[in-house]
């Protein structure tokens, strides 16, 4: 835990220290060791907090639930990244194709398109068409695209088999 504060607290003054510009820059992994592919220096923070949050559940330290920051922040970037983290990831069934609404009932809504490796996620109304549509929080909307499990059982209509699938062509980081 000390060594964890530590580099945590070298991070936040890296971090500090940089001009607001520089958060636009992509990150680009050694070719050696690709894992998120180019990435902007301003999705690393929310990377950081990603881990810090649902690791810190995963680990019983007893901390409460993911905050609302967490999921409000963090949400809208993880829906946007699978237009780009699918193809660069691990397996996935690519048999599937179709629409699916994600429908926040406290926060945003997504329309998700995948045609055999090909996404498209863009933000949607409510009532937008798809092959099947699955409705919880935010919370638990962000818990299915992170692959962990959800507090409560979403909502979903249309194709319901469809919809149950979504963890198969997205089976989360």
């Amino acid at each position: 835990m000390e060594s964890l504060a530590l580099l945590s607290e070298e991070l936040d003054q890296e971090w500090s220290a940089l001009r607001r510009g520089a958060w636009a820059l992509d990150v680009v992994e050694p070719r050696d060791n690709p894992d998120l592919g180019p990435i902007p220096l301003g999705h690393l923070p929310l990377l950081r907090l990603t881990e810090v949050e649902v690791h810190g559940t995963d680990l019983g330290l007893d901390l409460a639930d993911w905050s609302e920051i967490f999921v409000t922040t963090v949400l809208p970037m993880r829906l946007e990244w699978l237009n780009i983290r699918r193809a660069n990831h691990g397996a996935f069934d690519t048999e599937l194709e179709g629409s699916w609404l994600l429908v926040a009932t406290d926060g945003p809504t997504y329309e998700v398109v995948v045609d055999g490796t090909t996404v498209e996620s863009r933000p949607a109304p409510p009532d937008a068409h798809a092959r099947a549509v699955i409705e919880t929080s935010s919370r638990d909307l962000l818990a299915l695209l992170l692959g962990r499990a959800l507090r409560t059982a979403p909502v979903i209509s249309g194709d319901i088999a469809f919809g149950r699938s979504f963890s198969k062509a997205f089976p989360g980081p």
